[in-house]
């Protein structure tokens, strides 16, 4: 692969074995001027014949350890397990690279504090991969709300559900993943986390388990969030929902919004999301109703496009020109304890949790 000038040289570890996820960050990062793609790390020879394939001309290595002995590489993207991200992070700061984590950054919040110290004393740069609020339909919900249309946010919901039997893999065991949260939650929690702009006060949770015994997660988790400025959000995840929420309903002084994802794919996913770098999340509508004294209007407003490529522009400012991280480590952390914080909550009856005790 051909070196580019006056940019960062790029790894990703872990091409992908589910969802080709690991490919699609070697796919964006070819896409941007400012990076180079020059590594893939998989301890699948399969995966790295396929890089190999993809990609022709990249360095492969089966193991980290190899990996970060080039000092020619600069970052470090971070594409495997949940369960083994700050392992592997840990490593590359220590070498001296700068780190994208794919989210959830970790299943625990210390394993997100550790890492976020080790690129303190490391001197780099550490981002967490949540690229899905660049998705067009919660663009679409940003801009409506940044506008004033629906006033003041008051209430979030934001809702992931369906009726189908879990598979068996390591999402599945509770150690691993973290908990049936850990599987969408990442997303919606990050989501909501950016719409409302006040700090999480506490966080209440549910859990069932009623169906699918054959796993170790729960069925259904629910998260219940308190801001400190009065704003109020539910979020959840459910795999025995036979009839679906939107996926969001937000409520303001002025009016409400809702996204049902109708006619489409119904929930956060996009069709080909695999193989776009920027595109459409589906032909879809964000349902708009506004209060005026008595008078009510719906308005239907357009998905804006989505730009996933826009995460990695902007890391690469942030590791060139020393601009603000697109997703800080703080900023992922949080996102981790609220998942944490709810489940825990969950398994315990919805006893109330400070979110202070997780800072």
């Amino acid at each position: 692969m051909q070196q580019r000038k006056n940019t960062v040289n790029c790894a990703v570890v872990g091409y992908g074995r589910y969802h080709d996820f690991g490919r699609m960050h070697c796919r964006w990062i070819g896409a941007c001027e400012e990076l180079n793609l020059v590594a893939v790390c998989d301890i699948d020879p399969a995966s790295r014949e396929r890089a190999a394939r993809e990609f022709p001309g990249i360095e492969l290595c089966a193991c980290v350890d190899e990996l970060v002995s080039n000092d020619d590489i600069d970052m470090v993207s971070v594409v495997t397990p949940h369960f083994t991200h700050a392992e592997i992070a840990t490593e590359c700061l220590r070498a001296g690279k700068h780190v994208i984590v794919e989210k959830a950054m970790a299943p625990t919040v210390e394993e997100c504090t550790a890492m976020i110290e080790e690129a303190r004393r490391a001197g780099r740069k550490l981002a967490v991969f949540h690229n899905r609020r660049h998705d067009g339909n919660y663009r679409a919900i940003q801009q409506v709300i940044a506008q004033g249309t629906i006033g003041a946010v008051f209430h979030v919901e934001c809702c992931e559900e369906g009726y189908a039997e879990p598979q068996q893999w390591w999402y599945s065991e509770e150690e691993k993943s973290g908990g049936v949260f850990f599987y969408w939650g990442p997303h919606a929690v990050d989501w909501v986390l950016t719409l409302v702009p006040s700090r999480v006060a506490r966080v209440t949770g549910s859990t069932q388990r009623r169906v699918w015994s054959q796993v170790e997660i729960a069925d259904e988790v629910r998260a219940h969030l308190w801001f400190e400025n009065e704003t109020t959000a539910v979020i959840t995840f459910s795999r025995i929902a036979a009839i679906r929420k939107p996926l969001w309903r937000i409520l303001g002084t002025k009016g409400a919004i809702e996204d049902s994802k109708v006619g489409i794919c119904q929930g956060n996913y996009i069709p080909h999301y695999q193989e776009l770098l920027v595109g459409d999340a589906g032909e879809g509508q964000v349902r708009v109703v506004t209060v005026d004294g008595e008078e009510k209007e719906e308005t239907l407003v357009d998905y804006l496009e989505s730009d996933w490529l826009t995460y990695y522009q902007d890391m690469a400012a942030a590791v060139l020109r020393d601009e603000p991280l697109p997703v800080t480590g703080e900023e992922g952390r949080m996102t981790v304890a609220v998942m944490q914080a709810a489940q825990e909550s969950g398994e315990k009856g919805g006893v109330i949790i400070e979110m202070s005790d997780y800072e």
